[in-house]
């Protein structure tokens, strides 16, 4: 695709427009597509910092935050098209944003004057709301929202040399579903945390397990765990990024040692830990090096970042057809629950781009996308009570609770 300047983070914002941000000394927000057009959205002030990457809100906007030498964060935003980033008012927290969630605001990991830490929720005003602070020994890694409504991620203990992972309810009590041994901080480098459509928690670990060189577990919500694959001990693992596709396999990447005679792999895994080398990226300059991230387009192929290698050493944007079918919509909330025609609903979940909308069978209109996990749907006339229907170049499916016609 398009090499640029050590490139971070990547969701697909319309069908083959792909939004990332790139740039140490003068950080960007950009977009690229997969025949490598690259156009920058905007420009931020040189010394500046985006500690993660870009999340797209309900409002058609991409978030994340900026930091300047000790100031506090502010968080930002841009447009799908070029033009200035839009600045929210200074706040205490240092945010690093991780997902959208489904009542329009955003989630994230945030840390304040005193270095404590907090799971927040973040407003598309940059408003910043405490959900849980964790104690001063503890250092969250990751967080997702599941569909049981809570939060989970994981938080190493610096004391104990350990670590855990965590549910978080909206009303901020905190439960340890899982305890890691201890003496394995490093196996808690956690690069992803996901729920996959099993209703199951997958993970990553750059380092520990039997070889020390990362593994691959599944968790269920309960806190029930199961080591999948530990990875061989060579200068080819360390897990850096994982994902689910649209055949239900998991999909990811290691970050290898390329300094050692080392690479960094493509590789698939079964939810029962049955391993496949996709691809190895031997050549540095025309293949890169992770730590890479990665993402299923609405076509069915995986897109990633490497922030190493390329043609000058600063990363570069890359394309691996797996062979997979279009990623089929999962509509999973909605809001409102009820309302007259004319009601604007909106639906949230994963792969709805370029979706058509039918409430009980009757065509909505003024359907738009923001981004892959919002649809806006007006409630038509005619209309009746019943589930809504998504329909996308992946598929139908149909959700599984009732919108009330008022």
């Amino acid at each position: 695709m398009y090499q640029y300047d050590q490139p971070d983070g990547i969701l697909e914002g319309s069908p083959g427009v792909f939004y990332s941000e790139s740039g140490a000394a003068a950080p960007v927000a950009l977009t690229i597509t997969p025949q490598g057009t690259k156009t920058v959205l905007a420009k931020i002030p040189p010394g500046h910092i985006i500690p993660s990457a870009l999340v797209s809100g309900a409002n058609s906007r991409f978030y994340s935050a900026v930091t300047y030498q000790l100031n506090p964060a502010r968080v930002f935003s841009v447009a799908q098209t070029p033009g200035g980033p839009e600045y929210y008012s200074a706040r205490s927290f240092d945010p690093v944003l991780t997902q959208n969630l489904p009542d329009a605001t955003l989630l994230g990991i945030a840390v304040d004057a005193s270095h404590l830490q907090y799971l927040v929720t973040v407003a598309l005003n940059g408003a910043i709301t405490p959900v849980y602070q964790f104690p001063s020994t503890d250092l969250p890694q990751s967080a997702v929202y599941a569909y049981d409504g809570n939060y989970y991620g994981v938080s190493l203990i610096s004391t104990a040399s350990s670590g855990y992972v965590f549910r978080v309810t909206p009303s901020g009590s905190l439960t340890k579903i899982y305890n890691f041994p201890t003496n394995t901080f490093t196996e808690l480098v956690a690069q992803s945390l996901l729920q996959a459509s099993d209703g199951n928690l997958y993970g990553a670990t750059a380092t520990g397990g039997a070889n020390g060189t990362g593994t691959i577990y599944k968790l269920t919500l309960d806190g029930q765990y199961t080591l999948l694959y530990t990875f061989p001990k060579n200068n080819n693992s360390n897990p850096a990024a994982l994902i689910e596709g649209s055949d239900g396999n998991l999909y990811g990447a290691t970050a290898g040692n390329p300094g050692a005679g080392g690479y960094s792999q493509l590789f698939r895994i079964t939810k029962t830990g049955a391993y496949t080398l996709l691809f190895a990226m031997k050549n540095l300059a025309t293949e890169g090096a992770c730590q890479c991230q990665l993402v299923q387009g609405s076509d069915g192929i995986i897109y990633g970042v490497a922030p190493y290698g390329g043609v000058v050493g600063s990363g570069l944007y890359f394309a691996l057809d797996a062979g997979l079918p279009k990623p089929a919509p999962a509509p999973l909330r909605f809001n409102p629950q009820s309302g007259a025609a004319g009601t604007k609903v909106l639906i949230w979940g994963n792969n709805l781009l370029s979706a058509s909308v039918q409430f009980n069978g009757v065509a909505a209109t003024d359907v738009s996308n923001s981004g892959s996990n919002y649809v806006w749907a007006t409630v038509p006339a005619g209309a009746t009570t019943g589930p809504i229907t998504i329909t996308t170049p992946g598929g139908t499916t149909t959700t599984q609770g009732s919108f009330s016609v008022q």
